[in-house]
């Protein structure tokens, strides 16, 4: 009768120990990891199955060695799927399936009628298939690759020792294979000093297979945010390095693109200073010989100024941010003013034909719209390098005209359509889409900087007017500038 107590004592300890250990994991475990819930139900179901055992024939009479055992071998099978899923082996959960489901048949059928194996055989069931189980343990165990630590040797031995007590304990029974009668309900056979040896390793080594398979988790997770932190920061400093990356690449477009402006206009301010140095230089020769002051140097010396006002105004429609004030303006005599200034620019094989349509006014702004027409102009002349006539038209509309590209204030009603044509090559399609955008040029890189038609583009925006461009290849281009027509009162 000692020897009863002191096993089943050794018993309650393992049973309840491993039901307790499930229980905490379960509660305190990670919920969404699919190896803590198969270990920690393992141990619940493993330690319940012992209880059972332990308890038959006592208290639940109901139960039987079948159900007990069954969940046993259960808790067994889902602390193998715990460590199948922890080394990332998924074809390791068949391998346990078959092992479950073999060892539950095996056991079954020799404890049911009519074969009703003795209780000696049965015993050797158990410890040859939970033997069969801690070597599946090792064999899982041994492929990991992702980590060596210390904590999953331990594992690895904790498995191979509940193995080896196991197996002895199936030899030891084999060798004795007889029944003894002091042992009653309770299926245990030999000496007391082999079942508590056996008994108190069982219970030492699941006890230490428990927390060592946890702590391995969370060494497992410390790993993984370690990583995920070590990702972060460099995904971080990536960025910042991208940032700073773009920042200069910033910082050496606007500095190309200052650099570029800023050559453009000093290339525009070097041909107006030149001509101003021509005349001058010329008026102060004359005065020195007491000459009469010539009427073509002050002419030249006109037109240089009035293009230095053409230029100014550009940058200025570029620079503001407040609308400029409008008013009303005679078409006729801004017309005029573009003409008589473009005449000196011409060069003797293109002509300068005027259509215009008296009476005309606008609402915009004199300078700005004289800055416009100019530069129109000026690629019209700069289109026809072989000649040809440039043409400035004025006209009434009531309809906005057609054309392949249109840009600024959707204009309705009466209009004023300022129509600059010239018979040059005519505009490329896959040109029209970036033909007012900074910097674009079809001309040679000394011959153009790409702002004329970006400050034209300024003064439409800014003065409420539009621009409609009809071009054709081999057939020329034509330049519609549209203003809000005023009616005389």
């Amino acid at each position: 009768m000692a020897d009863f107590v002191d096993a089943g004592t050794l018993v309650l300890m393992l049973s309840l120990g491993t039901m307790a250990f499930g229980g905490v994991v379960l509660v305190a475990g990670n919920a969404g990891d699919l190896a803590t819930r198969f270990w920690s139900a393992g141990f619940l179901m493993g330690g319940g199955g012992v209880l059972l055992l332990l308890l038959r024939g006592q208290i639940l009479s109901v139960v039987s060695i079948q159900v007990g055992n069954t969940i046993m071998l259960g808790g067994v099978a889902c602390m193998l799927c715990a460590l199948a899923v922890y080394t990332q082996r998924p074809r390791m959960l068949r391998v346990v399936a078959l092992w479950f489901l073999g060892s539950v048949v095996l056991f079954n059928v020799a404890a049911s009628p009519p074969i009703l194996a003795p209780l000696h055989a049965r015993v050797l069931i158990i410890a040859g298939v939970v033997s069969l189980s801690q070597l599946l343990a090792v064999i899982i165990l041994s492929a990991v690759q992702f980590q060596t630590t210390r904590l999953l040797n331990v594992l690895r031995f904790s498995h191979a020792a509940l193995g080896v007590a196991f197996a002895a304990r199936f030899l030891f029974i084999l060798q004795t294979h007889t029944a003894s009668d002091y042992l009653g309900p309770y299926p245990f056979i030999g000496s007391s000093i082999p079942n508590g040896l056996f008994f108190m390793a069982a219970i030492f080594i699941a006890f230490v297979q428990g927390p060592t398979f946890m702590m391995l988790k969370k060494e497992q997770a410390d790993k993984e945010a370690f990583e995920a932190r070590k990702q972060l920061a460099d995904e971080v400093a990536s960025r910042w390095a991208e940032r700073r990356l773009q920042a200069a690449r910033l910082d050496d477009a606007r500095a190309g693109t200052i650099e570029h402006f800023a050559r453009g206009v000093a290339h525009d301010a070097n041909n107006i200073i030149g001509v101003l140095q021509l005349g001058y230089g010329q008026i102060i020769d004359q005065v020195k010989r007491r000459q009469k002051v010539g009427a073509e140097a002050l002419k030249r010396m006109e037109t240089a100024l009035d293009q230095a006002r053409i230029t100014t105004s550009g940058l200025m429609a570029l620079s503001g941010k407040e609308p400029p004030p409008l008013a009303d303006v005679c078409i006729e005599t801004v017309v005029d003013e573009v003409a008589s200034m473009l005449e000196s620019t011409l060069p003797t094989n293109i002509r300068l034909e005027l259509a215009t349509e008296p009476g005309l006014l606008a609402y915009t702004h004199r300078g700005f719209l004289i800055s416009a027409l100019f530069n129109l102009a000026s690629n019209a002349r700069d289109a026809m390098p072989r000649g040809g006539v440039l043409r400035l038209t004025t006209q009434h509309r009531d309809r906005l005209p057609e054309g392949a590209v249109r840009i600024g204030t959707p204009l309705s009603g009466s209009v004023v359509d300022i129509a600059i044509t010239d018979q040059g090559a005519g505009i490329e399609p896959e040109a029209l889409g970036r033909l007012f955008r900074p910097m674009f040029t079809t001309k040679e890189h000394h011959d153009g900087h790409g702002y004329g038609l970006y400050m034209v583009q300024g003064v439409v925006d800014r003065t409420g007017a539009a621009l409609v461009v009809e071009t054709a290849l081999g057939q020329g281009t034509t330049m519609h500038f549209l203003i809000r027509e005023i009616k005389r009162g």
